[in-house]
Formats: C-alpha cells, structure tokens, sequence
C-alpha cells in the first residue's frame, strides 16, 4: 500500500543519517568491501548484476554504521522498494553506460566515509538518492 514516491521519501530521511553513522564507524575492511562492490558496479555485464552490487553497497554502508537498529531498518525500507513497481533508471543498453550517474555518487559516499566525513557523507548520499528519486518518479508524482 505504498508507491516508489513514499519509499524514495523515506530513503531520504533514513539513509543520509546512516551514510553519517558509516562515516563514524566504519572499519578499513568496510571500506575496501565497498570499493570493491564500487568496481564491481562498474565492471557489471548487465543491469540485474548492476542492480544487485548497487543494493549490497547499499548495505554495506548500512552494516558499517554498526548500529542494528539502523541495520534493521534499512533492510525493512528495502524488502519495501523490492515489492514496489519501480521505474527503471535503465537506458536500452544491455548494462549502465561508462557515465551511469551512480558511480560518481557512490565514490562521493564512499570517499566521505572513508575521510570520517560524517556530513560529507550524509550529503553525498541525500544527493544521490536525490537524483534517483527525479529518474524513477515523473515530475509531480514525487510531492503525492
């Protein structure tokens, strides 16, 4: 009984706070997962493969926090997203093109957890969810 613009509002109040907690708490390990998963995305043959790494960064920034109650509810918001008839923020290619808009906001996340950064982090999150939100909901709808 929600749509993608409720979900998309949520993100932008849950994620940015725990992006600002990853910053925080992160480990070097969590750090070089992320990159990883980051160079992952980047190297993805198609767009489900894309799409999957997208949502284990996702996570990870959520694991990173250290905070189980933010953890929880991170995974609660995204089995909600995964039920909810979404847009598609793909091109007719086949996988994201070299320039796909998410890579560089992923870097800006990363980068900002990595440099302890907590509102750089929080930041750099907002936007990007930001301009997810302008690809998958048409204009107006975003408000409803």
């Amino acid at each position: 009984r929600t749509s993608p613009a409720e979900v998309m509002r949520a993100r932008l109040i849950v994620e940015p706070e725990i992006a600002r907690e990853a910053a925080l708490h992160a480990t070097s390990a969590d750090i070089a997962a992320m990159r990883e998963t980051i160079a992952g995305t980047r190297a993805a043959a198609t767009w489900r493969q894309y799409e999957n790494l997208d949502n284990l960064l996702h996570r990870q920034i959520a694991q990173a926090s250290r905070n189980e109650v933010l953890l929880g509810l991170f995974d609660v918001l995204n089995a909600v997203r995964r039920t909810v008839a979404w847009g598609r923020l793909r091109s007719d290619g086949a996988h994201p093109p070299a320039d796909h808009h998410s890579f560089t906001d992923h870097d800006h996340i990363v980068r900002a957890i990595a440099e302890r950064d907590m509102s750089g982090a929080a930041a750099a999150m907002r936007l990007h969810l930001q301009q997810v939100e302008r690809r998958l909901i048409p204009l107006g709808q975003a408000a409803e």
